[in-house]
């Protein structure tokens, strides 16, 4: 199975809209998250994994986006500024006990959208099951290791973005990745599919490192 492709990119607001928010204007404000919300929830679903709690992380990031505008002062784009807070709010969801997981419709149809066949309630069930395993196997995986993973390699984002995101340097970015990459290959050795969504082309040849979750 093909590695899920990278998530779309609606329109953002415009600069109108991001002024007026920085000014606290309510009507500016909700055309903005209107805007960014999708793309938003995307992450967050992605970072979180099947869980019920995708609309509280968002909403807690929309309002911690609210205290925040009127110290936002145009140093990265708004969307990244929002991802930012985003990834934040995920981070210290993560360091929570144990979610119950429950798979979210949007991971089980990037998981069915890359399988042979055509659709029906046995390939749905097989991709549920497919999500499920991969998002225990992320748990399993250090809160900062995981984060960047899954926005490298599932959100197809440039490793210099990820660093951005995660307010790390991109070397510790990749170290992250890298160290995600082989505790996920350790842990589903005798899982095909797994294996084939997680691995790299020359992950075989690749010598042993040392570092750890930074």
């Amino acid at each position: 199975m093909s590695k899920p492709r990278p998530i779309g990119r609606p329109t953002t607001a415009t600069q109108a809209d991001i002024e007026g928010c920085r000014r606290g204007d309510r009507r500016a404000l909700d055309a903005l998250f209107r805007a960014e919300a999708p793309a938003l929830e995307r992450v967050i679903t992605r970072l979180l994994g099947p869980v019920p709690e995708v609309e509280d992380v968002l909403q807690s990031t929309l309002m911690a986006a609210i205290d925040a505008f009127a110290r936002y002062r145009g140093e990265a784009s708004v969307r990244t500024w929002l991802t930012r807070i985003a990834v934040h709010m995920v981070y210290g969801h993560l360091r929570r006990p144990q979610r119950r997981l429950r798979p979210k419709l949007e991971l089980v149809r990037a998981v069915q959208a890359q399988q042979p066949g055509p659709p029906g309630p046995e390939r749905i069930a097989a991709s549920k099951q497919l999500v499920e395993r991969l998002y225990r196997h992320l748990d399993a995986v250090g809160t900062k290791k995981r984060i960047a993973f899954i926005l490298h390699v599932l959100e197809g984002r440039p490793i210099r973005e990820v660093a951005a995101l995660v307010g790390a340097s991109e070397t510790a970015t990749k170290s992250r990745v890298f160290f995600a990459r082989r505790a996920l290959m350790g842990r589903v050795r005798r899982d095909p599919e797994m294996r084939e969504l997680v691995a790299e082309p020359d992950d075989e040849s690749r010598g042993s490192r040392k570092g750890g979750d930074r």
